[in-house]
């Protein structure tokens, strides 16, 4: 493993505001391209604009979905719009799209933290592309679904979560968290401030295991940046399987337990595992209940952990944490490839509890 651990870094800001610039140009100008190149085939308007466009109009997505023809790209035409419920929808052998009509355009604000500003049901190969979400106790729920993508979203000021990937009664795969902005999460209650949670951490009554027996998995999370969340910028549960997490940017994390990216740390036994955390940047690491700020945090296998960046000048901040709930041998490896800490605390420990009983830790190879 190549640490390069330096306490004088007068570089810091100037570094950490170049690379958010460059991911926040990155995203901006993907995402315009890409609706610029993609036609409307159904349109939500609510018919108080004068609109002169050739394709079908209808006042509400329900309606539109029950004229769905397979590959449609829906576009919403006002500058609010309701909150939106997708609840056993199947788009065929090619996804639907809904995006605004112009990039951006479109904004779902919920009021007083409450309610959830998009959600998707035991549903199959929906692409949400584009909207700005804010005010809910939670942004979007994914809850027992297929083939889901969210692209280019800004979700910000939130009461709990922002964005969360669940199993619930039947689990499900495929899903891609692509160049979003996510900030200000946690607005109500800060300990259910996760940026990004993938799986569920409900436990049963006796602790002994986590309560959810269904799984998500194919999980691909890539070039997000997420700031100012009130706990894990990326929260990513055992029941959760075959997890990557990419190129993200991450900064000002105020935790209350675990770390700014965080793997499967629950003390309950898991039979899937296979997460890749690599070249994400983490930096300004703050943990308000008094213990060790950390980076990353994993408990479970097979995880690789390589070229990430972690940024931070706190005495207490541990960079890269493994638990010792490593419980199933076979899958308790973890490979570390040349991660840099630029700080004055750890670079590394391969020993931290996280408030367990448990004592396994993880075969490490070093490369």
């Amino acid at each position: 493993m190549t640490y390069d651990v330096i306490t004088k870094y007068r570089n810091k800001l100037i570094l950490c505001s170049f690379i958010l610039h460059m991911a926040t140009f990155s995203n901006t100008a993907n995402s315009a391209l890409t609706n610029t190149t993609q036609d409307c085939t159904k349109l939500i308007t609510t018919g108080k604009k004068n609109l002169s466009y050739p394709i079908p109009s209808f006042t509400k997505l329900s309606f539109a979905l029950e004229h769905y023809i397979e590959g449609d790209v829906i576009c919403l035409a006002d500058s609010y719009q309701p909150v939106i419920m997708i609840e056993d929808f199947d788009s065929g052998n090619k996804p639907l799209i809904i995006r605004p009509l112009h990039y951006l355009g479109t904004t779902i604000k919920s009021k007083h933290y409450t309610g959830t500003g998009l959600t998707i049901k035991n549903s199959k190969g929906i692409i949400i592309q584009g909207l700005i979400i804010t005010g809910g106790l939670s942004a979007i729920l994914v809850q027992d679904s297929s083939n889901i993508s969210l692209i280019s979203n800004r979700v910000f000021d939130i009461g709990n979560q922002a964005i969360s990937i669940k199993p619930k009664y039947y689990g499900g795969s495929h899903y891609l968290i692509k160049d979003n902005i996510i900030f200000n999460t946690g607005r109500l209650h800060p300990r259910y401030g996760e940026g990004l949670y993938i799986g569920d951490g409900a436990y049963t009554k006796d602790k002994s295991r986590l309560k959810i027996r269904h799984t998500v998995s194919d999980v691909t999370i890539r070039n997000n940046i997420i700031h100012h969340t009130n706990n894990e910028a990326i929260d990513v549960k055992a029941n959760a399987y075959d997890v990557k997490i990419i190129e993200n940017s991450i900064s000002n994390v105020n935790l209350q337990f675990n770390a700014a990216i965080t793997v499967a740390t629950e003390s309950s036994f898991a039979e899937l595992g296979g997460y890749l955390i690599e070249n994400n940047v983490i930096t300004d690491i703050t943990n308000r209940s008094g213990y060790r700020p950390i980076g990353i945090a994993v408990g479970h296998g097979d995880t690789i952990i390589k070229d990430n960046l972690i940024i931070d000048d706190k005495i207490k901040v541990v960079a890269i944490c493994l638990f010792t709930t490593f419980l199933n041998p076979k899958l308790n490896k973890v490979t570390l490839e040349k991660n840099r800490f630029i700080g004055k605390g750890k670079p590394f420990s391969e020993a931290c509890t996280g408030g367990t009983s448990d004592n396994l830790k993880a075969v490490i190879t070093i490369k």
